[in-house]
């Protein structure tokens, strides 16, 4: 099931895990953004972005249905009224968790995203949880994600970074300056965009990537516990060019079973201007305060 989404400048298409019109099972999330000054589709179109596709928790998976339960379990969607619409998955099988994604569209340019998750059983093998969002961005010219921080040997200084990586999984997630990345895990089945490191660290929770004259900015209300992870192909390769992978991750530590989990995200989606803009974008934003 998927449901249209208008407000200001952006129209959304956000959906279930169902295949629709070309769109391919297994990707939930926003399968379509698109806005009054670019109407291409953002993400690829088979695709989708903000697409929960991971629970990790540092255990191996050689089973692909479990390293991509999100995707593979049915959701709800409820469609809340012209701007916004929710996603409800039930307990998961493996890592017993529950969420809740609401998308929200707000004037101008603006996709709001709020994600709640409720551990329901204590099924984690180490002592974290890490939810994993990819977004499958459609040939963008520019393929990789920038952010301020700075490289993480250095004690101090902020400055725009460029994350390009060479190829999927190498060194593909950036954590905060102040956060030791490594994450305990047996994961020897396959390689994993999230346990694989950057020598950068950001040092405020925001980040942006270029699409012709777009900019798409991503920013969070929490800054300890969220990591930005990039792959140059991992939505593949069309005639139009590769497909990148601008993904991020909330990793909550001690998860404890019935206690519910918040982060909130906001998408901006809009002419580019410059990064100063962006920077005013994300300290005027009020994570709470949703139009």
């Amino acid at each position: 099931m998927h449901v249209e989404l208008k407000a200001g400048e952006l129209t959304a298409v956000v959906g279930d895990n169902e295949a629709h019109d070309g769109h391919r099972a297994g990707y939930n999330g926003v399968h379509s953004l698109t806005s009054a000054h670019c109407p291409d589709n953002l993400f690829a179109d088979d695709l989708a972005g903000l697409n929960l596709e991971h629970l990790l928790d540092g255990r191996d998976m050689p089973d692909v249905d479990v390293y991509f339960e999100p995707r593979r379990q049915p959701m709800e969607l409820e469609h809340l009224g012209p701007r916004a619409a929710q996603l409800h998955q039930m307990t998961t099988p493996t890592l017993k968790v529950q969420s809740l994604t609401t998308f929200t569209l707000s004037p101008p340019h603006y996709l709001d995203m709020e994600f709640r998750l409720v551990l329901r059983e204590d099924a984690l093998r180490y002592d974290y949880l890490a939810c994993f969002w990819a977004s499958y961005m459609r040939a963008p010219h520019d393929r990789a994600m920038y952010f301020l921080g700075r490289p993480r040997e250095q004690t101090m200084g902020e400055g725009w970074q460029r994350l390009m990586t060479r190829e999927h999984n190498d060194q593909s997630t950036v954590c905060h300056v102040g956060r030791t990345p490594e994450l305990e895990n047996e994961m020897i089945s396959r390689d994993s965009l999230a346990y694989n490191y950057s020598r950068l660290g950001f040092t405020r929770p925001l980040w942006y990537g270029r699409r012709g004259t777009m900019v798409y900015a991503l920013m969070f209300d929490l800054t300890d516990e969220v990591r930005f992870t990039h792959s140059p192909t991992g939505g593949g390769t069309t005639d139009a060019g590769p497909n990148p992978a601008w993904d991020f991750q909330l990793v909550v530590p001690d998860c404890t079973v019935d206690h519910e989990y918040v982060l909130h995200a906001r998408v901006i989606y809009k002419p580019y201007v410059n990064e100063k803009d962006i920077i005013a974008e994300y300290e005027s934003w009020d994570p709470l305060l949703v139009e």
